[in-house]
């Protein structure tokens, strides 16, 4: 994604509407250990198109801030 760290995106179904996953959620997260994932963020395509690398970067960075 080139954010920098290691992050996924999946594509999930949203069962309200009748267009299968390409027309679905859009679910980012990041793996911060082996035992620890990040939800970075979730959307819906139909609201947004895509998002991008330094958002989900700032995300990661203010979440990071965050932990003492």
């Amino acid at each position: 994604m080139g954010t920098g760290y290691t992050t996924f995106k999946v594509r999930l179904k949203n069962s309200d509407i009748q267009k299968g996953k390409s027309a679905g959620y859009r679910v980012i997260y990041q793996l911060k250990e082996a035992t620890i994932i990040l939800l970075v963020t979730i959307y819906s395509k139909s609201d947004q198109d895509s998002i991008a690398a330094e958002k989900i970067r700032d995300i990661i960075v203010n979440f990071d801030n965050t932990i003492p």
